[in-house]
């Protein structure tokens, strides 16, 4: 495909206090009709550097302070094939009597670009003589033509058709720490971040408030787990909740018991209350999206030696564990946990958490639910990194302007109430399916040693 952009910008600064950029980008894409092919995303941004200002009071407290504010647009053609406004005739598929035959692609001539308009605000302070550093950044985000898949009548030939619909927004509120704590011969600097983000779905599909994301990949349990809702973010775990384990066969509601259901199974929320469990007992139980996240980092030196140490983590995130799908099931052909062959249910008031051994009725204690939903928080040591760096009227001896050795050590620790390898991972990297760990392997450990030369 042909993608053709313009660009121009204009800047502006007085005086080092008084900053303004303002930019207009036009980008057209073969990808669009003619009539469509055209997106223009427009920005602008001003700073005022406050404590230049001659009212500003000078003292050891306040060195910098600087007021950021900006606005842009940008663009998004993601998913659009290289010939979407054109009708092709293909071969393949099943049309006709389950039989291949030719077909017609979608005619998508009324896509356009997906837009997304952001605010920023933002604070930037030095305080003691730039010892302590304060970013403080705040932002809305709303999209709008949002590019998606919508769900059509499967007469016309199709599924789904690629469509302009829907907004999303994304608001966040950024704060970054930097600070010298001491600056003797022992060194030791600190810094850390955290980020508070949102989003909501406003609109998707007309006349509709919740679409069921089809199943994605191999899916051992068939079926969706994430819902799309209006007024909910992305990423929304929408199952069955698991409330326990029956105990007793006179607990088990008689719908439930004529279709084998008795004690040792599961237990669910019966939302319609009719004494049945399906689709419909399906309840919002969470979602993938962190409350908040970040990291922090310390630098420690001392005279030729330096330690970098590098932690990131993440809050209040769910992961939905399907790999216990088969090794959580007592009774099936595939190996389990230890912990589910010592504490599954075998005798009333045994387990409240694990149903019991049985080969049938399998489907039934593991449908999607809560039971398999976990909560993904962590901590993770991301980088320790151990130097020494030699003197220089050492090196003068040998002709070299510079001598580093070091070792680095990448994932050594992470601290997490997940079952699984590594919460920090998912199947499908799509945000409508996000979240979901079917073995996925984690970030891998290591350890290196180098060194670093200068001649």
């Amino acid at each position: 495909y042909a993608l053709e952009s313009y660009f121009g910008r204009i800047a502006l600064s007085w005086d080092n206090k008084y900053i303004l950029n303002a930019s207009l980008r036009s980008d057209g894409s073969s990808r669009f009709a003619k009539n469509k092919r055209y997106g223009y995303f427009p920005s602008a941004s001003f700073a005022w550097r406050a404590s230049n200002e001659e009212f500003f009071p000078k003292n050891k407290y306040v060195n910098d302070a600087k007021l950021r504010l900006s606005w842009g647009m940008t663009g998004s053609m993601a998913g659009v094939s290289n010939y979407a406004p054109l009708s092709l005739i293909s071969a393949g598929g099943a049309s006709y009597n389950g039989s291949a035959g030719f077909q017609i692609s979608q005619d998508a001539r009324a896509l356009t670009w997906e837009k997304a308009s952001q605010f920023n605000i933002g604070f930037d302070i030095e305080m003691f003589q730039s010892r302590l550093t304060l970013n403080i950044d705040m932002f809305y985000q709303k999209t709008t033509d949002l590019l998606f898949k919508k769900p059509v009548n499967a007469t016309t030939g199709y599924t789904t058709l690629q469509s302009n619909i829907g907004s999303l927004e994304n608001k966040g509120l950024e704060l970054a720490l930097n600070g010298k704590i001491f600056t003797g011969k022992f060194k030791w600097d600190l810094g850390g971040n955290i980020s508070f983000v949102k989003n909501k779905l406003l609109s998707l599909i007309e006349g509709n408030d919740m679409y069921i994301v089809p199943s994605s990949g191999s899916n051992l349990l068939g079926g969706s787990m994430h819902a799309l809702i209006n007024g909910q973010p992305i990423s929304t775990f929408y199952m069955l909740k698991m409330e326990g384990i029956y105990q007793r066969d006179d607990e088990v509601p008689a719908k439930l018991y004529a279709k084998g259901v008795r004690a040792g199974d599961v237990k669910y929320h019966d939302a319609d209350n009719n004494g049945i469990i399906n689709d419909n007992d399906r309840v919002l139980t969470g979602s993938s999206n962190p409350d908040f996240f970040g990291g922090w980092n310390n630098t420690f030196k001392y005279k030729g030696f330096q330690l970098d140490v590098f932690f990131t983590y993440m809050y209040g995130n769910d992961v939905y564990a399907e790999w216990a799908v088969t090794a959580t099931r007592p009774g099936y052909r595939m190996a389990i946990t230890e912990d589910v062959a010592k504490n599954r249910w075998t005798a009333p008031g045994s387990s409240d958490k694990y149903p019991r051994a049985v080969n049938t009725l399998c489907g039934h204690n593991s449908k999607n639910s809560t039971r398999f939903l976990e909560d993904g928080s962590f901590i993770r040591l991301r980088s320790l990194t151990f130097s020494y760096t030699f003197p220089q009227v050492m090196l003068q001896k040998i002709c070299l302007k510079g001598l580093r050795l070091y070792v680095q050590g990448d994932n050594l620790l992470l601290f997490s109430k997940y079952s699984g390898w590594d919460p920090e991972v998912s199947k499908n990297m799509d945000p409508q399916y996000f979240g979901v760990d079917l073995y996925g392997v984690p970030p891998s450990r290591s350890v290196n040693f180098g060194i670093n030369l200068s001649f």
